[in-house]
């Protein structure tokens, strides 16, 4: 669940937040200074509520990661690479995961990152209310010695190392895991250090270089400050007023706004999938989901190339799939499943004895506004009446854990592992009902099991099926386009929001 809005990534950017790139400090580029006495200014849609291991509320995980340092690292291409622990190793039936932990890490408070540490974290994690539903794979976790660490699993998880890698990996000082003095004021080993004097919870988030990180060399800039914007005009003024020096938009023609003379542009791969999580498959709440056939009608009414291209912005990017369009699980033949067609849908509805629609209630939060109106005429063209419930987004994750909802639009961030999106979409916040079917238990076991050479085959079968189910109804996975000032060198992530390593100043 952490991993909601892993960024609300391109096109959840593109439709609700804004995530303003970066800058070096207003009027000054690496060359004017050395990088290390620059500070890159970020923006973030909403602050982060806690930053407790095991509690992080979702959304723009780059604080986080920049305080805590992870089990295992994601490179900007989606490889994974060793972190706290250098190298991993799996048991030949994959139950058991040895991690070799790097040795003369301290945390920030000069304690040792050792064994005992990870297993601490690991434990905190798999408590957190945020996180716990990723790691139910692990069984038991233990040192061995100072700096080896055994994680035993109740079945193969081919998502866990990549979890590992996310804010389920966080290492934290094991004195302050569960302090309340954890929450604003986080004691990690990562890449930087939360300034409290120079933060104000709820508007401005200042990090400050950590000297003694092992890796420090790869993060150029010596503070990083995160202001909370939630405006997207603001955001944007910001940036052209030279307070903020990059931004993601939907489309090319949407960066045409900002001057060729002042900022580059490039496209960025597809980070996020927004549509409508069908979550009550059993008709607990809605009884009328529980019936394959109406879930098949919602996917029929809903005109993704229209709301692509409307809404967004953007010629490509529709979707009926949960997976990212360049993942080796993404399947084109599945495509043609669910067409646009409203006499298909009703006739479908019809079938299922909904002839005349049934209600529903579904949340209404910032990432939802711009699509309910659509959305509401579509799905009314089938029957299906649709009330909005306005809820505050931190309260989102209550609600719908507290299974208030039938059904959701949202967006969840990729991750570059087609295992670990397919294992999120599934747990937590996205399967608050816990809903499955032997057959996806089957084809999830099978998948998590198999050898590397088997496994994209095993988890397009997992898609296929997802897909056939209509267990969702998704519609955008829209690739955007950054815009970043003249000076500000970006690589485009696979994972957005995790880190500030995408920016780097040009030498000059």
């Amino acid at each position: 669940m952490q991993k909601i809005l892993r960024k609300l990534a391109a096109v959840a950017t593109v439709a609700t937040t804004v995530l303003a790139l970066a800058s070096c400090s207003p009027g000054s580029q690496a060359g004017g200074e050395e990088p290390q006495n620059l500070t890159l200014h970020l923006a973030a849609a909403s602050p982060p509520g806690n930053f407790t291991i095991g509690n992080w509320t979702g959304g723009d995980a780059t604080l986080f990661l920049s305080v805590y340092d992870t089990v295992i690292h994601q490179t900007l291409d989606g490889k994974l690479e060793g972190g706290v622990a250098k190298k991993w190793e799996y048991s030949d039936d994959k139950k058991t995961l040895t991690l070799s932990i790097r040795d003369g890490m301290k945390f920030t408070d000069r304690t040792p990152v050792n064994a005992e540490a990870v297993v601490a974290s690991l434990r905190a994690a798999m408590a957190g209310a945020s996180t716990k539903a990723n790691l139910t794979s692990i069984a038991s976790v233990e040192a061995t010695d100072s700096s080896t660490v055994k994680v035993s699993l109740s079945r193969p998880d081919a998502s866990l190392v990549p979890v590992l890698a996310s804010v389920a990996g966080a290492v934290g000082a094991p004195a302050v895991l569960t302090a309340e003095s954890s929450k604003l004021e986080p004691v990690g080993s990562g890449a930087y250090v939360l300034d409290k004097a120079k933060t104000t919870a709820g508007s401005v988030y200042t990090l400050t270089k950590n000297p003694d990180y092992w890796d420090a060399g790869a993060y150029p800039y010596g503070t990083v400050e995160t202001k909370i914007i939630a405006d997207a005009t603001a955001v944007q003024n910001a940036m052209l007023s030279g307070q903020l020096d990059a931004t993601s938009v939907s489309s090319a023609e949407e960066a045409k706004q900002y001057p060729e003379s002042q900022f580059s542009s490039g496209p960025t791969p597809p980070a996020a999938v927004g549509g409508l999580f069908i979550v009550d498959r059993a008709g607990s709440v809605v009884p009328a989901l529980a019936d394959v056939r109406v879930r098949k009608a919602i996917n029929l009414a809903i005109d993704r190339e229209s709301i692509q291209k409307k809404l967004i912005g953007a010629e490509r990017g529709a979707t009926n799939q949960m997976v990212s369009p360049s993942g080796e699980t993404f399947d084109k033949d599945l495509l043609s499943a669910y067409p646009f067609d409203v006499d298909k849908a009703k006739s479908l509805m019809a079938e299922a004895g909904y002839a005349n629609g049934f209600a529903v209630t579904m949340p209404s939060t910032p990432i939802s506004l711009r699509f309910e109106s659509v959305l509401s005429q579509q799905l009314g063209a089938i029957g299906i009446k649709v009330k909005w419930e306005s809820v505050p987004f931190q309260d989102f994750y209550a609600k719908v854990l507290g299974r208030s909802y039938g059904m959701f639009f949202m967006f969840n961030g990729l991750s570059g592992s087609d295992a670990l999106d397919l294992n999120n979409n599934l747990t937590g916040v996205f399967n608050p009902f816990n809903a499955t079917t032997p057959e996806l238990d089957a084809l999830r076991a099978a998948a998590d099991a198999a050898p590397d050479a088997k496994q994209v085959s095993a988890f397009k079968a997992i898609n296929k099926y997802l897909v056939e189910q209509a267990f969702y109804a998704p519609i955008i996975a829209g690739e955007g386009v950054y815009v970043v000032k003249k000076g500000i060198e970006f690589t485009p992530p696979v994972a957005r929001g995790q880190n500030v390593l995408p920016f780097k100043p040009v030498s000059k």
